[in-house]
């Protein structure tokens, strides 16, 4: 495996899973009881980012300058019907479905709910190993010294994966950390597990969208370099509402 740089350490992850039968308002109350967000304009897509990234929160100490990077195929597939819904079928235009439905809404409300200013990106990105990593290694490239980062892949249920469950996933990458995981990449062996990794996707029900990142992350922990009688210094913190 190659490490990206020897300076960035994961210190922090958490992972957030729902479903598509779940509803806003259940989604919407767990977010203002965890943050105290008020989640009322948000799109499910938001609230399934910003749920996630709550839980970062809880796992280590965000500077107030961390930036935040998020990936997802769409923004919020729900809003988007409903807005195209509005228009055609009914001929009203409703403004806050078009706000919450921008491309950066979601990272904006994780930031939100992380507490922190830094800069943002939301990055186009789908599960094929083309481009699932793209926020990872934005969000590498452009750390400075001793900053933070998060970084997380958020997605919404669609119907073209129609067995897949809803859910987002987060990192936090910090340089120069004392502690934590070297951020490493090994792309030929991810290469040579991905016609697998598809046919079992296929052959799946219910499959997480992002399994593959969480079973990066969770190869990269154990892998760590660490004597067989000590835990891993990162322990994913995990919550669901299916």
């Amino acid at each position: 495996m190659a490490i990206i740089n020897p300076d960035i350490r994961i210190t922090a992850a958490a992972r957030f899973d729902t479903e598509a039968v779940v509803g806003n308002k259940i989604l919407k109350q767990t977010l203002q009881q965890q943050s105290g967000t008020d989640a009322r304009r948000l799109s499910r897509l938001s609230l399934i980012a910003a749920l996630g990234a709550g839980l970062l929160r809880g796992q280590g100490e965000i500077c107030p300058d961390c930036a935040v990077f998020l990936g997802t195929p769409f923004s919020s597939p729900s809003v988007f019907a409903k807005m195209v819904d509005n228009v055609l079928n009914h001929h009203a235009a409703m403004p806050f479905d078009f706000i919450a439905n921008l491309h950066n809404a979601p990272v904006f409300h994780a930031a939100q709910t992380l507490g922190t200013h830094g800069a943002t990106l939301a990055v186009a990105t789908e599960r094929h190993l083309e481009t699932r990593f793209h926020p990872l290694l934005l969000a590498a490239q452009s750390l400075p010294n001793g900053g933070q980062a998060a970084v997380g892949w958020a997605y919404e249920h669609q119907a073209n994966h129609a067995d897949t469950r809803e859910g987002s996933i987060w990192i936090l990458l910090e340089h120069g950390a004392e502690h934590g995981v070297p951020v490493t990449l090994d792309m030929e062996a991810e290469k040579a597990e991905m016609s697998s990794r598809q046919a079992a996707a296929q052959s799946e029900t219910q499959r997480y969208y992002w399994q593959d990142i969480a079973d990066f992350l969770e190869t990269l922990f154990l892998a760590d370099d660490l004597p067989s009688d000590k835990p891993s210094p990162i322990m994913m913190a995990r919550a669901e509402i299916l």
